[in-house]
């Protein structure tokens, strides 16, 4: 006789909860997000992340994918040249309102648009072949999230989560000289999904993020984006951390850093 397994004990959904509410990158609403689609929509084109992430989809047998947490398209419309339809689905108006204009400008008819958050009634989105959420997963009940891809999905789910600490290089920490609390990663969801019956596989990207500036007042925007409120005393010295950082040959500052991001896929149906 098989015995109790003692890891279905553990509420990872709460610790979840716990490390969110800990950590140093607090939520954003659907107002922070249409401020920042047009931005984040430009520096998505050509994206590392994507290409490799698009690489490792599984799409056999798909014909339908619900792209949770689409943004502007940068995964929604390249997979919509490869399955039949991609239902886009966020919560951010300004952010469809891209995605919408991006699929006219290259001719993708293929995208249905949905206006939700993680909270809404998704009775009305329609279930897809492979549910995708691709860094999307910024929510306050793991568990709730986890179950709405799997119920919509009818043949797999596959979610990327962060797998770094942090979402910055530690060279700006230092610069702050901040301590950071990081955000809950991939492993509650692994372990979430594992007492939820789903033996998710894991795997990794490794990607180099960041952006050329302009003026190094958006530079600093972008760190307050991430963190917070800062310091005056905080923001001289990431200014004069941005005035050491490599310029390109149109005359921008360049600033990089690598991530690591976790691939989870899980089948919903059986092979």
């Amino acid at each position: 006789m098989l015995g109790k397994d003692s890891i279905l004990d553990i509420d990872f959904n709460e610790l979840y909860r716990q490390q969110r509410r800990r950590s140093s990158f607090g939520p954003r609403s659907r107002a922070d997000w249409d401020r920042r689609a047009e931005a984040r929509s430009r520096n998505e084109k050509g994206s590392d992340y994507a290409r490799q992430l698009l690489a490792r989809l599984d799409l056999d047998g798909v014909e339908t994918v619900l792209d949770v947490g689409c943004g502007s398209g940068n995964l929604a419309l390249p997979l919509a040249r490869r399955v039949r339809r991609v239902h886009a689905l966020d919560f951010s108006a300004e952010m469809l309102r891209l995605l919408r204009a991006n699929a006219r400008a290259e001719g993708v008819r293929n995208v249905v648009a949905h206006r939700r958050a993680w909270t809404d009634d998704w009775a009305r989105v329609p279930r897809a072949d492979l549910v995708l959420c691709s860094r999307a997963m910024d929510v306050d009940d793991l568990r709730a999230a986890l179950e709405k891809m799997t119920v919509h999905a009818r043949r797999r789910c596959c979610l990327t989560m962060h797998a770094s600490p942090t979402f910055l290089s530690a060279d700006v920490y230092r610069t702050l000289r901040r301590s950071v609390v990081p955000r809950p990663g991939y492993l509650y969801a692994v372990n979430v999904l594992y007492q939820m019956g789903f033996r998710a596989s894991v795997n990794f990207l490794r990607t180099v993020g960041g952006l050329d500036y302009a003026a190094p007042e958006q530079f600093v925007d972008g760190i307050r984006w991430r963190l917070g409120s800062l310091t005056p005393a905080e923001e001289r010295r990431l200014l004069a951390y941005f005035r050491g950082l490599p310029r390109t040959p149109e005359g921008k500052t360049r600033y990089r850093h690598e991530f690591t991001w976790a691939v989870l896929a899980w089948e919903t149906a059986p092979r």
